[in-house]
């Protein structure tokens, strides 16, 4: 098959990628730590005392979209991720929306990064532990960290990723795992009622101005879910696997290992701070790590402070390059210029692509926070002049929730369309079903993917009912960026009717019956 003037063979990926190489790469694009240390800080703003509840119904939630993904992945592997199975499913427009938004959403969370990590957590931990004031702007340089490094890492190719991301992820699970359950065995704050929305009474001053404990609730999900944000990177791995159904693995266990994580780590913190106490949880810059060091010593604290670190790190490299991958699979088909699609011919990697994501990544790191600055009634550069730390960290706050709620409105979108994808692709592929499959078949590729739908949904609503700072901003930066997209497409289909019709469909590594159409 040829694609403009190249072949499509040279236009492939190639590594030699394990399994264990693809679950590594699943967790570390999730990076548990450092959703530990901002994500659940960030709930705990609207979910309080239901922070715990809020990290297991959106872990169970993203346990359904295994379902999703499972059975997808089983009928498509290569680059483009998403991008093909939606292509496959739903047809080469929503491919094509889909691998937008897939990019933008990684993107975005990668420039959250330093924004929060850098920000509030750096400055946080060097104030706490060792008593030193660092600068205010001190974000601004360490985006070259957090950003600039990781996609360097990323076009040197996939086995020095892949080395470095095995290890890294195998660890943070492991830390997190015995940290969560020594901070559980030492509280005396332990109750299954932070679970139960109706038993707190307590928090209904904290409730009432965002909704009541629902809303709160629903709110506190978004960054449960956005703390998945990661969740299917390693799908863009299917053209650099030794084997296939290693992506399929991949996206089932690393799942499940980093939802297991999030909830126990969730709970500890929420029964270590105090359940009580949790109004003064997200005012607290750094709560996570306090919690560590109250139950762990100085030694945990620091240890928790270090692992986040690197799981910030690990995150921007593994969304970087998954983000450049479907890039990169969009310029072979040709629905963006194909010179995003050149790989490097020394590294193997798609470097064009992978240099664009980054520059996207560092403007939108430096652009957001002034903007939110004078949305917030600030005079401009106030972030780099004032004095005021607590103000600062509220602005770099409602900065990086402004950009998780993107990216999350980014996944969510997506993911609607992968389960109207296993839907609508089991339908047109007309299987017969036998013995106990006959009745699992309608459970598994419709019952769990309009359950998942339906939660998803509930997520948006509230984060637009009431309206709250920055949530509501955020969705509506979101549906501004897909109209554009979708007018973007509808214009592509008009002067390039035939790159419209086979994007997402110049490579299909699995083969699977015709489906009719």
């Amino acid at each position: 098959m040829n694609v403009g003037n190249t072949t499509y063979e040279s236009k492939r990926l190639h590594g030699d990628v394990s399994t264990w190489g693809a679950i590594a790469e699943e967790i570390s694009a999730m990076a548990p730590a450092c959703d530990t240390v901002a994500f659940m800080t960030s709930a705990a703003m609207f979910a309080y005392v239901l922070t715990p509840l809020a990290f297991l119904i959106a872990t169970l939630t993203m346990y359904l979209e295994v379902n999703t993904l499972y059975h997808l992945s089983k009928h498509h592997a290569s680059a483009g991720g998403y991008y093909g199975y939606i292509s496959t499913a739903l047809g080469a427009r929503s491919a094509v929306l889909s691998g937008f938004l897939y990019v933008m959403y990684q993107a975005v969370s990668t420039a959250a990064i330093p924004v929060y990590v850098a920000g509030i957590l750096l400055p946080g931990i060097m104030s706490y532990f060792f008593h030193i004031t660092l600068p205010i702007w001190i974000w601004i340089p360490f985006i070259a960290v957090f950003i600039v490094a990781p996609i360097i890492l990323a076009i040197l190719g996939i086995r020095p990723q892949m080395k470095y991301v095995k290890y890294a992820s195998i660890f943070e699970v492991a830390f997190l795992g015995v940290l969560g359950l020594i901070i559980i065995l030492r509280s005396p704050d332990n109750t299954i009622q932070v679970f139960n929305p109706f038993a707190w009474s307590s928090y209904y001053s904290e409730f009432k101005p965002i909704g009541g404990p629902f809303a709160g609730l629903g709110l506190g999900m978004i960054f449960g879910l956005t703390s998945f944000i990661g969740y299917g990177g390693s799908a863009p791995l299917g053209e650099e696997v030794k084997v296939h159904r290693s992506i399929t693995r991949a996206l089932v266990l690393g799942l499940l290992i980093v939802g297991a994580i999030l909830t126990e780590v969730a709970y500890a913190l929420t029964v270590g701070w105090g359940t009580t106490n949790m109004a003064t949880f997200a005012t607290s810059a750094i709560p996570g790590v306090i919690v560590a060091t109250m139950y762990a010593g100085i030694t945990g604290g620091l240890l928790l402070s270090l692992v986040a670190f690197n799981s910030a790190f690990s995150d921007s490299v593994a969304m970087q390059a998954n983000a450049g991958r479907v890039y990169f699979a969009m310029a072979r088909d040709r629905v963006i210029p194909e010179k995003f699609s050149k790989i490097s011919k020394r590294f193997g990697s798609p470097y064009v692509a992978l240099i664009f994501i980054a520059v996207v990544s560092i403007a939108t790191a430096m652009l957001i926070p002034f903007l939110v600055e004078v949305a917030m009634g600030y005079a401009p550069l106030y972030l780099i002049t004032s004095h005021n730390i607590e103000k600062v960290n509220l602005i770099l706050e409602y900065s990086f929730d402004l950009l998780s709620t993107m990216a999350l409105v980014g996944l969510i979108s997506v993911h609607l369309l992968l389960n109207t994808s296993v839907m609508t692709l089991f339908r047109r592929l007309k299987e017969k079903h036998y013995g106990l499959h006959k009745i699992t078949h309608p459970i598994e590729h419709y019952l769990l993917p309009s359950v998942a739908t339906g939660i998803f949904v509930f997520v948006l609503y509230e984060s637009i009912i009431p309206p709250v700072f920055p949530i509501t901003q955020a969705v509506e930066a979101i549906v501004v960026y897909i109209v554009f997209m979708i007018i973007y497409i509808v214009f592509l289909g008009r002067v390039k009717p035939d790159v419209i019709k086979n994007a997402g469909k110049t490579v299909n590594l699995v083969k699977e019956e015709d489906l009719e159409r």
